[in-house]
């Protein structure tokens, strides 16, 4: 059976108001295991799509192999899409400096942090955001750390031509199961190439990353990620948030509504997932995420159901409408 053999209705979640479904977010969702094996599907698992930041565990992948002994908060700030908090910018600083290389070597660009007590401070001391704000700061810091513990250059280290995108580039086909050809490229957000594959390769690459005899290196990036859950996004936000919650989970957020995340226990053993909201609407990935753990045998404790509530209400508090999710779950296997 082709992956093409599989799709099937994608699925939706919709926000209704006076008994009217007012929008919709449409979803595709693959479920598999380490080996490739596509054991759920809602929607088209063939559907190629950015995962945007979700890629970040494989864009550090060439750190863990070259650092075995680096610090795991290092590493999950390598990870991580972080919200510019003072706790954030200080592992990025002192990963930079691991490197030789200071702000004015990172390549991301500039934003506001995206935690409002953080951007809130730059405006209060009138301090402009700098790149280490960016949330991609540690990622482009760990990238510096590789160039140098691999003796690449880390002049145009967001270069799609440069060995450390070369390789992770290969790293993405190779942990997906995918030749090389298809692994497409365009550029990310902060500069570096970002890598489009089919939402079921993505998936393995995250059933990759939970399964424990996989690879010392992704075992490093698993542990790092899931006992770092605070430098993976920030207060308040879903990877932060929700990884604690759920024992054996890794999940990560990607730009565009994209999202990936592994089990290491489920009942199939290690499995990963992936799911695209078509239209980057952000607001649909709690509960899209929830139904995906409630499939896979997960018991929605009251404080995972709180990521995703039903009701919804107004600013005055009056509920005036509910949220629902339609996910046409096909089993494979």
């Amino acid at each position: 059976m082709t992956q093409h053999d599989q799709a099937g209705p994608p699925g939706e979640v919709v926000y209704r108001r006076g008994g009217l479904d007012e929008s919709r977010h449409q979803i595709h969702v693959a479920v598999v295991t380490p080996d490739g094996q596509v054991i759920a599907t809602c929607g088209d698992p063939a559907l190629v799509t950015f995962p945007r930041s979700t890629s970040k565990p494989v864009q550090a992948l060439p750190l863990a192999q070259a650092a075995p002994d680096l610090p795991a908060d290092e590493l999950a700030i390598a990870c991580a899409s972080h919200a510019g908090t003072p706790a954030h910018l200080a592992v990025v600083t002192r990963l930079l400096a691991r490197s030789g290389s200071s702000v004015t070597d990172l390549h991301c660009g500039a934003h506001p942090p995206f935690d409002a007590q953080a951007a809130a401070e730059l405006i209060r001391t009138a301090q402009p955001p700098t790149p280490l704000h960016h949330n991609c700061s540690g990622k482009h810091a760990g990238m510096l750390l590789s160039c140098v513990l691999h003796g690449w250059p880390r002049e145009g280290y967001e270069a799609p031509d440069h060995p450390l995108q070369v390789r992770i580039r290969q790293a993405h086909a190779e942990l997906a199961g995918v030749e090389l050809s298809e692994v497409r490229a365009g550029t990310d957000g902060c500069s570096v190439p970002a890598f489009a594959l089919p939402l079921s390769s993505m998936a393995r690459v995250f059933a990759r990353l939970a399964d424990p005899g996989s690879d010392p290196a992704l075992g490093r990036i698993f542990a790092a990620m899931t006992d770092h859950p605070d430098l993976i996004a920030g207060p308040g936000r879903l990877d932060t948030t929700l990884m604690p919650l759920v024992d054996g989970l890794v999940t990560k957020m990607g730009a565009e509504g994209f999202f990936g995340l592994g089990m290491r226990d489920s009942a199939r053993g290690p499995v990963g997932v992936a799911f695209k909201i078509v239209d980057g609407g952000e607001r649909a990935r709690p509960y899209v995420a929830l139904a995906v753990l409630d499939a896979l045998g997960v018991s929605l404790t009251p404080a995972l159901q709180a990521l995703a509530p039903v009701a919804q209400h107004n600013w005055a508090g009056r509920e005036v409408g509910e949220v629902q999710l339609r996910l046409p779950w096909t089993w494979h296997a």
